[in-house]
Order: C-alpha cells, then sequence, then structure tokens
C-alpha cells in the first residue's frame, strides 16, 4: 500500500468518525444524491450495494428528473440515491446480479461508437498518466494528431487487446434491468470542440442508441465533466431530458435538470473512502485545487 493511499484511507477513516457522512445525510434527508462510478469490480460493488442500501432508498434517475420536469416531488422518497456510471465499459455487464440483488436500477451513459465494437477509449492509450490529462486541455484536433503520432489510435479503429466496452448482446441482456444515456459516440473533450464536431458527437451519439435500444435516450452526460453553456445548449437541442455534471452537491426541487450535480465515488473505494466520497468533502476539496470553483461549489441544506 502506497503512502499515497495510506494518506487517504487515514483521512476516510478520521472523516467518517467524525460523523460528517451522518450529519451530511440528515442535512440532505429530502435531496438526491446521484452517485457516478466507472469499471469497479463486482466484489467492491457489491460492498458499496449493501453499504448504499443500508443508508438510502434507491431511485432511477427518470423518476428524480420527471420530478423535477413536472414540479411534483411527492413521488421522491427520503435519502434518495441515483446510480450511474460512465463509458460503457465491458466490466459494468458482471455487476447485472448485484443490480438485480438490491433493486437497483442504474443509468449507463454509453459511448455509442465504441460500445459494440472492438474500439477503444482512447483515455485508455499506452501514454503516461500526466500526458493523457493534458492531452485533454488542448483542442481535439490537437489531441487527434497527438494520439495518432504517439500509439496510432484512431477513434473508429480497432484496437488491440481484450474488448473494451459493453457489448451489443450484453447492453441487450441488460435493457431491461439498467436505463442507458448517451456519453458521447467517441468521448472527446466536448469543450475543446468546434461547434461541428459537438453536434456530430452529441446528437449522433442519441440517433445511434436510440436505434440500437428502440426506445428514446433521455440522459446526457458530457465526457470528463468537462461542459460550458454551448454543451448544455447543444443537449437540450439534441432532445436530451437531462445532463449530468461532475459538479459536486444534491438534487432538489427546482434543481436545473440540465446541471445534474453528483457524489463521485472511486471504483476502488473502501467503505471509509465511500463514506467520506458521499459527504462531498474530497471531492469538493479535489476540484478547489484545480481551481473549479463552479465544480467545487458544495451546498449542504439543512432539512426543514
Amino acid at each position: 500500500m502506497g503512502w499515497k493511499t495510506l494518506v487517504r484511507e487515514g483521512v476516510a477513516r478520521t472523516v467518517r468518525g467524525s460523523g460528517l457522512p451522518r450529519a451530511v445525510q440528515v442535512a440532505t434527508r429530502r435531496r438526491v444524491t446521484i452517485a457516478f462510478y466507472h469499471d469497479p469490480s463486482p466484489e467492491r460493488f457489491e460492498a458499496h450495494a449493501r453499504y448504499l442500501d443500508a443508508h438510502y432508498r434507491f431511485t432511477t434517475l427518470d423518476a428524480v428528473v420527471d420530478a423535477l420536469r413536472g414540479g411534483d416531488w411527492s413521488g421522491i422518497p427520503e435519502r434518495a440515491l441515483v446510480v450511474t456510471f460512465d463509458d460503457g465499459h465491458r466490466g459494468n455487464h458482471r455487476l447485472l446480479p448485484i443490480f438485480r440483488r438490491y433493486g437497483i436500477r442504474p443509468t449507463i451513459y454509453l459511448c455509442s461508437q465504441i460500445v459494440g465494437t472492438q474500439r477503444g477509449y482512447w483515455v485508455n492509450e499506452p501514454l503516461p498518466g500526466a500526458r493523457l490529462q493534458a492531452l485533454k486541455r488542448v483542442p481535439d484536433e490537437e489531441r487527434l494528431r497527438a494520439l495518432r503520432e504517439a500509439t496510432g489510435y484512431e477513434p473508429l479503429a480497432p484496437r488491440p487487446g481484450p474488448r473494451q466496452a459493453l457489448s451489443l448482446e450484453e447492453i441487450r441482456e441488460m435493457a431491461s434491468d439498467v436505463d442507458f444515456g448517451s456519453h458521447t459516440r467517441t468521448h472527446p473533450i466536448l469543450t475543446q470542440c468546434s461547434d461541428e464536431r459537438a453536434i456530430e458527437e452529441i446528437e449522433g451519439s442519441r440517433h445511434d442508441l436510440e436505434a440500437l435500444l428502440g426506445r428514446p435516450c433521455r440522459h446526457f452526460c458530457p465526457p470528463n465533466g468537462d461542459w460550458g453553456e454551448r454543451e448544455v445548449a447543444l443537449a437540450r437541442k439534441a432532445g436530451y431530458d437531462s445532463s449530468r455534471t461532475t459538479d459536486v452537491g444534491w438534487v432538489a426541487p427546482g434543481s436545473d435538470p440540465w446541471r445534474l450535480r453528483v457524489a463521485a465515488l472511486s471504483d476502488d473505494a473502501t467503505l471509509d473512502v465511500l463514506a467520506a466520497q458521499l459527504s462531498g468533502l474530497p471531492r469538493f476539496v479535489r476540484n478547489l485545487s484545480r481551481g473549479r470553483l463552479g465544480g467545487a461549489e458544495i451546498q449542504i441544506p439543512v432539512s426543514r
């Protein structure tokens, strides 16, 4: 166990022992927590599901967005929690028995031209982590050119190695227990894209998924949590009913369905870390350290 992990665990135990997670649960009991994951192992997610089942009541993103759009919060239980996943990783299929066991109906945001193929997520390319992070902050054409030169990556070309994303057969098997949203077609950083490219990725993904699933694709989530007013406007124009961010917070009557806030949960979190992350504090500190004041905004209202 490295020193960073030791520090994280120590801080998490302190936060959990302080009673802050419980205080936040009480203060936000009439609000909705939206949790989001990427690709947790079945063993770790089962432990999380057991903890969440004991402290929250599972609901669906459809129910929450319908309540926001209709102005009727009466159907949302206290301590409600929605589970979401980004990208559509192959490993999500292994969680299906856990979803069923605990009565969780998650929303999985799919990259519509990666799932069902041998294509890969560009953030999985064999480059140093710092280099991959830097590529999130350059214009989209520059990102693609750098990846092409370094690894031969092409968005629509198969990648060597095991399949990274859910197959079409797995998606169809999960469809009765899972809601699927859009995470664009190929996972670009939308704020670094031209208008034309952003429209293609946002609108095109919805068309792809509706053709695949045979039902409306209602919900959108921008990759990497990078969004602005343009991205919100394009998602609305494309016909989605909501957009989920990675900004810290909870959903309440009157919240904006196009700027849904979350509790970001680490795929490998221990129960101490999970409890701390559900309080919102770790993400708040992380965002603040990166200068993301808007994303770091955290409000814990006192329930009345």
